[in-house]
């Protein structure tokens, strides 16, 4: 069976990608087909309204039609093939994002610092995604680069990466926020535009009155200095309205919307942004109860995004890639 991956591993400049009937592209790696899911972020206002600001893609991976878990699926990638896999992963992501059509929505996509072992595969590896993001008819900035935590103790690398992303106007965004000193220093360090806290850590504090003061604290500090917060896993309604009670800005979990293999479909249920006669866009928003029924992945926004008034409190859910 041909491979995406093997395209790459042999020195091609392009991997090798199929696109379906609809028009959006899969690839391959040894006996499994792969496909991109999207799960939809959104902001809320104070009425409780919601827009969707951003996609956070997904690899779903199939092996003789039948799915196969993203962990059981790189498991079984080989070692030498870790940082290969994990590019088409992102190129497969933002080629289908550009086929969406979208105007204004963002797309998160996952990196390891722990796969470079070297700072030219870093260089590499960014004028690839610069190739692929114009290839796909995006902008760079409507990419955020989620920086994962595992692997990346090597700070020249993690540094190096940053920088290069940043230098091409990508975003930047860490991922499973907990606050210990580790958690502090890579925020201080690499100045991201998008803080993710770790859900089960988020959960854990919003036991107490007093976690959740530290949360609301916490929140504030990150949007006066520039940064947006993203809480993810939400699972329950009275998380979602907690979010808006302390301030956060961005929100994702299956409290609001699944993910799902990049269809048309929210197309229906959430249109593009009309235009203003002045030519702005004007994003769309939808009441909570709109979203119950969906198990999906959905539109648009921009950053950065307004801050909301403080006002109450509840718990939380945890996600997987």
């Amino acid at each position: 069976m041909e491979t995406g991956v093997q395209d790459m591993m042999t020195g091609q400049r392009e991997p090798h990608f199929l696109q379906d009937d609809r028009g959006f592209y899969t690839t391959s790696y040894g006996p499994f087909v792969l496909r991109s899911a999207f799960q939809p972020i959104f902001s809320q206002n104070e009425q409780g309204h919601l827009t969707i600001e951003a996609f956070e893609a997904l690899i779903r991976a199939q092996q003789d039609g039948k799915p196969v878990s993203p962990p059981r699926f790189f498991s079984m990638v080989e070692k030498a093939e870790a940082l290969a896999v994990d590019t088409l992963c992102r190129e497969l992501h933002i080629l289908n994002m550009g086929k969406l059509g979208r105007r204004k929505a963002r797309l998160f996509i996952n990196f390891n610092p722990g796969l470079f072992d070297e700072i030219d595969s870093i260089d590499t590896e960014v004028d690839r995604m610069v190739d692929v993001t114009i290839k796909a008819g995006l902008r760079p900035g409507r990419i955020v680069c989620e920086i994962t935590e595992q692997g990346s103790g090597n700070e020249k690398v993690l540094n190096r990466l940053v920088d290069r992303l940043r230098s091409r106007l990508f975003r930047i965004a860490v991922d499973d926020y907990g606050a210990d000193d580790s958690d502090s220093k890579r925020v201080n360090d690499l100045k991201p535009d998008v803080l993710k806290f770790d859900a089960a850590w988020v959960r854990r504090f919003t036991e107490t009155s007093a976690g959740m003061g530290l949360l609301k604290l916490m929140v504030a500090q990150f949007i006066e200095r520039g940064i947006t917060v993203l809480f993810e896993g939400l699972e329950e309604d009275h998380q979602i309205e907690f979010c808006q009670t302390i301030g956060v800005q961005l929100m994702q979990g299956y409290a609001l919307a699944r993910p799902e293999i990049v269809p048309r479909t929210f197309d229906d249920r959430f249109p593009e942004p009309e235009l203003t006669q002045v030519g702005d866009p004007v994003s769309p928003v939808y009441e909570r109860s709109q979203l119950h029924d969906v198990a999906a992945a959905p539109p648009p926004g921009d950053f950065p995004i307004r801050t909301m008034p403080p006002r109450r409190a509840a718990s939380f859910g945890k996600r997987t890639r």
